[in-house]
């Protein structure tokens, strides 16, 4: 029996056909993904990465690592989850997507082997993160790449990444998220992503809670990696907010002093996230001398949906945040700036999300929450709210929601945008057609 033959004709055709794709396997395991991987000669072997988990500010930390390692002269592939704007931005190399040419070579190529294996193994099938993860490490190893910074999908040991060997481990933050698959405690998620950690391969912590701190630290432990803790091997010193996008620090460990470090945010959490990017850069890159590097690569605008100012005057904000320590570090960031304005918040969740948790976190400082619902599948509908309170209403279809919001604003007033990176991409996606 011949293999099949898949020919797509447009990255669309290409994207589709991994959209159908089944999402989970019936048990957690890495076998299909390793299966797979070796009938490629394991390209995740043939390049160096990083390996980056938390709860919230993965994306974050690997942008700004890949920028210090491209101004430093490498050529870095970046694997990014999920996406905001375009397909194409979850596979990039120097913080440019794959085009889309490769993109459909390597599907068509990662198809074929996977009904290649299903001649011997009828019962064999990659989900969709699963082929993603397939294609993207044959694209890094093909364009030879110097570092691959590889952000999981959801957890860490059995995320479907979690089949490197990395040169260091980042763990950003443990917080409740997606219980439902890692959980359903705190100390479960813990545990799920203390998996990255590799035998004698540093590792890097963010904010760790500290009630399972001792867990992620008997796992470096046991596997003789060793620690770098923020605020404790490395800290921020000196912070201060200059404006809405302009912050300034100092950040230092026992080697290095960096004075005056500016990133284009007013978010504590984006400065953490900076912290953790220049430790994991100054063990990769020790031969270098990177305070020129470390301050140019802060300097740059932000991640599209991560704090993102659409407007100061009206101040609107656009954040992906949808879980309950990101709505809570959303809420804390704006303390610093809310200088006594009316909040408005617009929310749309998917719908396995702690959205009544969110909601009343919101309560006591949002003045008025509008709710809305994507065309996304998994978005959360009217049905799924119940008794909102006197502050809250659901408003449907989301642009009708968003105008609302926008003509409920004066200057005395703000709107934070939130809920989903998937809300955020369609919110981006409006006003860019807005202004062609």
């Amino acid at each position: 029996m011949n293999t099949a033959k898949f020919e797509f004709d447009s990255a669309a055709t290409a994207i589709s056909y991994i959209h159908q794709l089944p999402h989970l396997h019936p048990q957690k395991s890495l076998k299909y993904v390793k299966k797979a991987l070796e009938g490629l000669d394991n390209p995740q072997q043939k390049i160096k990465t990083v390996h980056v988990t938390g709860t919230n500010g993965k994306g974050t930390v690997c942008y700004y690592l890949t920028q210090m390692l491209i101004n430093s002269g490498f050529k870095v592939g970046t694997f990014a989850s999920p996406y905001v704007q375009t397909f194409n931005e979850r596979i990039q190399i120097n913080q440019q997507p794959i085009n889309d040419k490769d993109l459909v070579a390597l599907t068509q190529k990662t198809a074929q082997l996977v009904s290649k294996i299903q001649q011997e193994d009828p019962d064999f099938y990659l989900v969709q993160f699963e082929f993603l993860t397939v294609m993207m490490f044959q694209f890094f190893a093909q364009e030879r790449i110097d570092y691959g910074i590889i952000e999981v999908g959801v957890g860490g040991e059995h995320d479907k990444t979690n089949v490197i060997t990395p040169l260091l481990s980042i763990i950003t933050n443990v917080g409740l998220d997606h219980a439902q698959l890692i959980g359903p405690t705190l100390e479960d998620i813990a545990q799920e992503k203390a998996g990255v950690i590799k035998s004698a391969r540093p590792v890097i912590l963010g904010e760790i809670p500290l009630e399972v701190q001792s867990i992620i630290h008997d796992r470096a432990q046991k596997l003789a990696a060793p620690i770098y803790s923020y605020q404790k091997d490395f800290t921020v010193k000196q912070l201060q907010r200059k404006a809405f996008d302009l912050t300034t620090f100092d950040w230092c460990n026992s080697q290095y002093h960096f004075s005056d470090l500016k990133v284009a945010s007013f978010a504590d959490t984006q400065v953490i996230d900076a912290a953790i990017a220049i430790q994991a850069y100054l063990l990769l890159c020790p031969q270098n001398y990177p305070q020129t590097v470390v301050k140019t690569s802060l300097a740059v605008a932000s991640l599209p949906g991560r704090m993102q100012i659409l407007s100061k005057d009206p101040l609107i904000i656009l954040d992906g945040a949808h879980n309950l320590p990101a709505i809570e570090a959303l809420l804390t960031n704006l303390k610093a700036i809310s200088q006594q304005k009316r909040l408005v918040v617009l929310y749309a969740a998917m719908v396995d999300k702690q959205r009544d948790a969110i909601l009343q976190k919101l309560q006591p400082t949002a003045d008025e929450i509008i709710i809305t619902t994507t065309e996304e599948k998994r978005s959360a509908k009217v049905s799924d709210y119940q008794d909102l309170t006197s502050k809250e209403h659901f408003v449907a279809p989301w642009p009708v929601a968003f105008a609302q919001a926008l003509t409920s604003l004066d200057s005395e007033s703000m709107l934070v945008i939130c809920g989903s990176l998937h809300f955020a991409s369609d919110i981006l996606e409006m006003l860019k057609s807005s202004n062609n």
